[in-house]
């Protein structure tokens, strides 16, 4: 069995699967929101209860993968497999490990192991001219080329985080559900604001595609969704929304390593 945490600003999310090549069907997920002062024994109690759960034994996981965005944790995680899964290779995400792509960010280690481990996956699935949008806390963008060139790309506030600091800061606006939304014109405050965050990240992601497209010189992209909140654009801005694909993403870098 192979074992993946996808650790985020906002949640890590933990998914089992069998351990043969190419096999993406997840066997088991859950999901807890990250906290930076989280002890060991706290991680090490959800991640060993969750295995209970889904009837997985520690002497059956083979591989354990993980990618992480909160560099407070990492020791968590290669203190748990040494302790529990002691005959399991470990293997942390990050420029130095065989991704199957090529890095040519200015500073290779400075990518982000969630940006890279998406970019792989989908060089790997698609092998075409790729732009990837992830929408958690911050919403990047990802190009890859069809030789599997990595190219880097945009971050921007997520839709959550910048709604927040609108709350935040205007005393008068209350806060309001981000939702879908079908016109820009609101006829009452709340209205105005949810058609104000829907459409104002709607736009900046539709306008950030195309001057990529138009910086790489490439006409045909396809452009992948995934995260939180990447379900809202769906059917007006991605060719795919896979919302398991950072799950799929670490099982590929499980099975080149």
């Amino acid at each position: 069995m192979i074992l993946v945490f996808d650790v985020g600003n906002t949640n890590i999310e933990i998914g089992i699967f069998h351990k043969e090549f190419g096999n993406e069907k997840v066997v088991a997920t859950a999901r807890r929101f990250t906290r930076r002062e989280e002890s060991f024994d706290e991680l090490a109690f959800f991640i060993l209860r969750f295995l209970e759960i889904n009837k997985v034994k520690t002497d059956s996981i083979e591989k354990i993968v993980f990618s992480s965005v909160v560099p407070q944790l990492n020791f968590c995680f290669h203190n748990l497999a040494a302790k529990y899964f002691p005959k399991s290779k470990i293997i942390e995400v990050s420029s130095s490990i065989n991704l199957g792509i090529n890095n040519k960010y200015k500073n290779p280690g400075e990518v982000g192991a969630d940006r890279l481990v998406n970019a792989a996956y989908v060089f790997y699935k698609y092998k075409c001219n790729s732009i990837i949008v992830d929408m958690g806390t911050a919403t990047t963008f990802c190009a890859i080329l069809q030789n599997g060139d990595y190219l880097g790309g945009v971050i921007m506030p997520g839709i959550y985080t910048s709604s927040q600091a609108l709350f935040q800061k205007a005393a008068k606006l209350q806060s309001v559900d981000i939702c879908k939304q079908e016109k820009i014109m609101g006829n009452s405050t709340a209205e105005a604001i949810e058609s104000g965050i829907y459409f104002s990240n709607l736009y900046a992601i539709e306008g950030i595609i195309k001057g990529i497209k138009k910086e790489l010189k490439i006409d045909e992209c396809f452009i992948v969704g995934t995260g939180g909140y990447a379900s809202l654009f769906a059917d007006d801005l991605f060719d795919v929304f896979d919302n398991e694909l950072a799950m799929k993403a670490l099982k590929y870098i499980a099975d080149i390593n």
